[in-house]
């Protein structure tokens, strides 16, 4: 018998209501329909998910995203905050018959948990807290299990508002686009279809970001890269995410050129995965180099020239993860080899490459161009 976990908010702001349930249905829960959730209080709404885990976790997220947009507002008499109470209980099948009661049980129980809790409070019941795996890192509370249990969260620390102009010809995925970047607290200044709205968007409200296709109308070619390309000329600040369908490395390439900092490459499909997609935004706005593993992970196995045959097996890895964007924390834990013996690999990738040090250049970003260029 399946155990089903239900997530019941309750907030009294209409506006609050419908963007935590936003956020409750990005993290992977799923709206309760009106007719098992009848014994509810007024404003309130539910949601089941498959673990536990999930709906801790996405209680816990909505929280702290509402918590910070609500410290953004700087209002005089900001909302009060949800309450949240999540249970758990077996539910059967449809063809059982007796699905609809179980799963009105289990959303009574949560709706129950979401009275008796503070605002801004995750009460879970013990079910829920003995069904979260010991190593998930999420804190409990509380001294009485009949009264359930406090899911602890802290808030997010304040982060200036990117601003951004998305650039996509297929308006089901822009539409996605811009709905991940204003949950993840994105200023989207404007979303087009095409070049010439890219230009005229870009150039009137100045962004910090563009995320952008490489292939719009009207040729369906590059237009994305060479209205940024151009956009770049005007706006030397100017951070670049550039999202494709196919993996281009002659187009990472050309985006890297002349003045690689601030730009990044993404396949489509890693734009599903929230995290890679907003880190990726974020590390190219504040100057990083993100290019898709996918597309580092296919060039690595093309034969290139001999410069990049010199290295060791072990220095073409380092040189793809590079290429990734990883810091050099993050490539001695991906290789398992010390910071000091991370140091001398990259140094022998620039000896090899023949990358002399120079005070203007940025012999780093110099390599994974030239790895580009070469094995695109």
């Amino acid at each position: 018998m399946p155990t089903t976990t239900v997530l019941v908010m309750r907030a009294s702001d209409h506006r609050i209501r419908t963007r935590a349930s936003q956020l409750i249905t990005t993290h992977g829960g799923t709206l309760v329909d009106s007719a098992h959730a009848t014994s509810l209080a007024e404003h309130s709404v539910a949601a089941a998910f498959l673990t536990a885990t999930e709906a801790v976790a996405a209680a816990i997220a909505t929280m702290q995203m509402l918590d910070l947009e609500s410290r953004r507002l700087a209002s005089d008499t900001p909302p009060t905050p949800p309450h949240f109470g999540i249970a758990a209980g077996d539910v059967l099948d449809d063809n059982h018959g007796s699905h609809a009661n179980d799963l009105a049980n289990v959303v009574t129980a949560a709706g129950t948990l979401a009275a008796a809790a503070d605002a801004g409070e995750v009460l879970a019941s013990d079910t829920v807290r003995q069904l979260v795996p010991t190593h998930v890192n999420i804190e409990w509370s509380g001294e009485d299990a009949a009264q359930g249990w406090t899911a602890q969260w802290s808030p997010l620390p304040d982060r200036p508002m990117i601003t951004v102009v998305v650039a996509e010809d297929a308006a089901l995925i822009r539409a996605g686009l811009v709905a991940l970047l204003k949950e993840d607290g994105f200023d989207v200044l404007a979303d087009v279809g095409d070049r010439a709205g890219l230009l005229a968007a870009t150039r009137r409200h100045h962004p910090q970001l563009v995320v952008t296709d490489v292939r719009m109308p009207p040729t369906q070619r590059d237009e994305g890269l060479t209205a940024v390309a151009e956009l770049r000329a005007e706006q030397p600040n100017l951070a670049v995410l550039v999202v494709s369908q196919h993996v281009e490395p002659a187009a990472a390439a050309l985006l890297l050129d002349g003045r690689p900092a601030g730009v990044g490459y993404l396949l489509k499909e890693r734009v599903s995965d929230l995290e890679d997609f907003i880190d990726a935004c974020r590390t190219v706005t504040a100057g990083g180099v993100v290019i898709d593993p996918l597309v580092t992970e296919r060039l690595v196995h093309r034969r290139g020239d001999s410069a990049l045959d010199r290295l060791t097996d072990r220095e073409r890895e380092v040189l793809d993860l590079m290429a990734q964007g990883r810091s050099n924390a993050a490539i001695a834990n991906a290789v398992h080899c010390s910071s000091k013996t991370l140091e001398t690999h990259v140094r022998s990738i620039f000896t090899k490459l023949d990358l002399a040090e120079h005070p203007n250049d940025h012999r780093r970003v110099a390599a994974v161009v030239h790895y580009l260029h070469h094995r695109g």
